[in-house]
């Protein structure tokens, strides 16, 4: 009796060729990301990865005028919730729940305040219209741009304890 051989045609052949890579590769990418029980370190790695290099807003713009202010505004409060949601979509380890929503909730305010202080230091410069007002606005604007300080320190310190970078792109 003649012993049955299947053979597979080519096209046939390179699907499963395709499909066999396809899967390989997937399960190569997810293991460089962090799966539920992942470790401290792989978090960090991980936000790491989101937050390095942010920058306060991601798109030019134009400047001179409220409008202008306002886009730059929206743009940085937009580009830091984007990261933001990249990291809050991560596994986190069980150790790290609580530390990791108070970071992301600072990182958030942070963002919101360089928004706010955005706009105020455009009003500020276009406000000064006398001599007087003139020679006081290095002082406001002094103010204005240290008005963060204490959160952004805030935000550094819980940072510092998730070895995290900043991720407002605001340094």
């Amino acid at each position: 009796m003649e012993e049955l051989r299947h053979t597979i045609s080519p096209m046939r052949a390179f699907s499963i060729l395709a499909g066999t890579a396809l899967v390989a590769l997937a399960l190569a990418a997810t293991q460089g990301h962090a799966a539920p029980g992942s470790s401290r370190a792989e978090y960090s790695l991980e936000v790491a990865h989101i937050c390095a290099g942010a920058l306060l807003f991601d798109h030019a713009h134009d400047m001179g005028t409220r409008a202008d202010a306002l886009a730059v505004a929206r743009d940085i409060r937009a580009s830091t919730a984007q990261r933001l949601a990249r990291v809050s979509a991560l596994p986190t380890p069980p150790e790290l729940q609580r530390i990791s929503r108070r970071w992301i909730s600072s990182e958030r305010g942070l963002a919101a305040m360089y928004a706010r202080i955005w706009v105020r230091i455009y009003d500020t410069i276009d406000a000064a219209r006398t001599p007087a007002q003139r020679t006081a606005l290095p002082r406001r604007l002094e103010q204005l741009v240290h008005a963060p300080d204490s959160l952004k320190r805030a935000a550094g310190r819980l940072g510092l304890e998730l070895h995290v970078p900043d991720c407002t792109g605001g340094g």
